[in-house]
């Protein structure tokens, strides 16, 4: 095939993006792995870091990559019981702040970029393996997920790890440190994360029943809850009165049950309690069997 036959590859092509079901389990998944490798990383690191998930978006490999931090390091993947490659990756800055902070000589401003030594690279590795552990421990099922390191890429920019129109899913994790903000990317196709059971959903299949890994990350979470009290009404005049030891009359009964509500709509209804040196909420009534 010359090159004239060859389909060019549009990098600002808008990439299908993963259904709300499919990137809610991403996302319970990946907080979870956030928070592991954070308590994973302590034990490692000689000051405080706090490690949180960013945003996920979808877009082609030759983007995302292109995008990636040069000069840069990456954890190479293997993810799955189908082997989906991966990329984790961090700048060089980022890279040789941890690489100092191990060697219990944490850095006062952002360390000059430089290339790594043996013993430094050494380091990272052990890093990256924790990276690697937090993915496979993370995954909310009896087994752990399949995931091994295959390598540590230097500038993982220049790398051929995916197809250049390979549709794939970025997500930002972001690391707090004492000099700043900084950002990890991972990388993963979406066709690996078909294989595990995090998939787009057409519209032949809105109702069919989900698949249990997908159930499994959804079910994680967390759900905002609201118990309420009562409601009352006054003046400005009169809640600029108010001061400590006033009472004041709500509309609720002392015979009637409190609401409890999940995004504003009421699902249980209950009394109010005591659970050891915490206020609790005894549901009596659930919306599941018609709560009026």
């Amino acid at each position: 095939m010359s090159q004239s036959d060859a389909s060019p590859i549009n990098i600002f092509a808008q990439a299908p993006q993963l259904t709300s079901e499919a990137n809610d389990a991403l996302m319970a998944w990946q907080g979870t792995v956030t928070s592991m490798l954070q308590e994973n990383w302590q034990s490692l690191l000689g000051t405080d870091i706090a490690i949180s998930l960013g945003n996920t978006d979808s877009l082609t490999a030759i983007k995302a990559v292109n995008d990636l931090a040069d000069p840069g390091y990456a954890a190479r993947l293997q993810i799955g019981p189908d082997s989906f490659p991966g990329l984790f990756a961090f700048s060089s800055r980022m890279v040789l702040l941890l690489v100092n902070d191990m060697l219990g000589t944490p850095c006062e401003e952002w360390p000059e970029v430089r290339n790594l030594t043996t013993v430094e690279t050494s380091m990272v590795e052990l890093l990256m393996g924790e990276v690697t552990r937090a993915i496979s421990h993370a995954w909310p099922e009896i087994h752990p997920l399949e995931c091994e390191q295959d390598c540590v890429i230097a500038r993982p920019m220049r790398s051929r790890v995916f197809p250049p129109d390979e549709v794939m899913v970025r997500s930002q994790v972001v690391f707090e440190t004492s000099l700043g903000q900084e950002e990890a990317i991972w990388l993963m196709p979406q066709s690996g994360l078909a294989t595990i059971g995090i998939d787009d959903v057409t519209s032949e299949e809105v109702h069919a029943e989900p698949a249990p890994q997908i159930r499994a990350l959804v079910e994680q979470i967390p759900v905002k809850m609201v118990a309420r009290l009562g409601d009352t009404t006054m003046s400005l005049a009169e809640l600029d009165s108010l001061k400590v030891g006033d009472y004041l009359t709500l509309d609720q009964s002392v015979c009637q049950p409190m609401e409890l509500t999940v995004d504003g709509r009421l699902q249980w209804l209950g009394h109010p309690c005591r659970l050891g040196t915490r206020q609790g909420f005894q549901i009596i009534a659930s919306s599941r069997e018609g709560v009026s």
